[in-house]
C-alpha cells in the first residue's frame, strides 16, 4: 500500500507542477479584454442569488462541505464520509473593475483552504446548527458514550472576497443554454440535496408527495425567473460563461492569489515528485529484501 501510495504521489506531484506552469505562463486577462478559450482572471467574487452555507449559515456566493464518522475496524479506523455537498449548480459573478463575467462552477478543481473544521471529542459538543444539520439529514450523531467521531469541513466564497479563475472562456450555450435547460438543471441539483429535500417534505411525514415536488418546482422557477428579469433589468451580459472546457482542460477556482496559488503548487510538486519517489523506493527496497530472506528461508 505504502509503494502504491509513493507511486501515486509522484505522478500526482507532476500533475501539480503542470498546473504551476499553466498558471505561470498564462497571462491574467480582464473581463473587458476577454478572448474565448483558456484564460485567467482575479477579481471579486459577486452573487446572483443568495444562500447560507449549510453548515456555518455564513452567506456566501459559493460552499463545498464534507460531514465524515470515524470507525473503527479492529485495532485501526479510518475516517468514511457520510455526507457532501457543494453549491455547483449556481453561477457566480467575477467583478476585476473592467466589467464582470459568470462562473459556472460546476467541474472545478477547488484549491481554497478549510474555512471552517469541527472535530466532536471530549468536552466537544455539537453546536446547535450542526444538530439541525444531521436531524435534517436523516444521519447519526449519538454515540454509545455522547456523540459519535464526527468531522465537519466546509470552503465558502463570501461576496467581494478576491479569487483567481483559470478556466475556458466559452458562449454560454456550452454551460446554460436556455430556461427549460436551467430549470432543469437547478430541479436534477434539489433532488441531490438532503437537506434541502427535507425541506420540500412539509408535513414531515418522509415522503415527498406529488403535491410538494410540484410546489418545490414551481419556487424554483419563479426564482430562475427572478433572476433572469434581474439581469435583463440591469444589463449585464451573460453572452459568456467561465467554465470547464473540453476533457483534459484544467479549470481551477481559488481564493488565494497568484502568487500564493503558484508557492503552493510548487510545494505539492515537489512533496509529491520527490516524497513520493523516495517512499516507493524504500518500501521497494524493502520488498526485495523480505523476498530475499524468504527465499533463503
Amino acid at each position: 500500500m505504502a509503494f502504491g501510495f509513493g507511486l501515486w504521489s509522484f505522478f500526482k506531484g507532476f500533475t501539480r507542477l503542470r498546473r504551476k506552469r499553466l498558471i505561470e505562463n498564462t497571462p491574467t486577462s480582464t473581463v473587458r479584454g476577454l478572448a474565448m478559450g483558456l484564460v485567467e482572471l482575479i477579481g471579486k467574487a459577486g452573487k446572483t442569488r443568495t444562500f447560507t452555507s449549510p453548515l456555518t449559515h455564513t452567506e456566501c456566493v459559493f460552499y463545498r462541505y464534507t460531514v465524515e464518522r470515524y470507525e473503527s475496524s479492529g485495532r485501526s479506523g479510518h475516517w468514511v464520509v457520510i455526507a457532501k455537498g457543494d453549491s455547483n449548480y449556481c453561477p457566480l459573478w467575477l467583478d476585476d473593475g473592467t466589467g464582470k463575467v459568470m462562473v459556472f462552477p460546476q467541474g472545478a478543481e477547488l484549491i481554497m483552504p478549510i474555512d471552517y473544521q469541527f472535530e466532536t471529542g471530549f468536552g466537544k459538543s455539537l453546536s446547535n446548527n450542526l444538530v439541525d444539520f444531521m436531524q435534517q439529514n436523516g444521519l447519526r450523531y449519538e454515540g454509545f458514550f455522547g456523540s459519535a467521531s464526527l468531522r465537519f469541513k466546509e470552503w465558502f466564497l463570501v461576496p467581494e472576497e478576491t479569487i483567481c479563475v483559470l478556466g475556458t472562456a466559452q458562449p454560454t450555450g456550452g454551460q446554460i443554454s436556455d430556461h427549460k435547460a436551467q430549470l432543469i438543471q437547478r430541479l436534477t441539483a434539489l433532488k441531490g440535496n438532503p437537506q434541502k429535500m427535507a425541506d420540500v417534505d412539509t408535513n414531515k411525514d418522509g415522503s415527498i408527495s406529488v403535491d410538494e415536488w410540484n410546489q418545490a418546482a414551481s419556487k424554483v422557477e419563479q426564482e430562475l425567473l427572478e433572476e433572469e428579469l434581474r439581469l435583463q433589468a440591469s444589463g449585464d451580459s451573460v453572452d459568456v460563461v467561465i467554465g470547464k472546457g473540453e476533457a483534459g482542460q484544467v479549470f481551477i477556482i481559488s481564493d488565494e492569489s497568484q502568487t500564493q496559488l503558484i508557492k503552493s503548487l510548487s510545494w505539492q510538486a515537489f512533496l509529491g515528485v520527490c516524497g513520493g519517489a523516495a517512499l516507493s523506493l524504500a518500501m521497494l527496497a524493502y520488498l526485495v529484501y523480505r523476498l530475499s530472506a524468504w527465499t533463503r528461508w
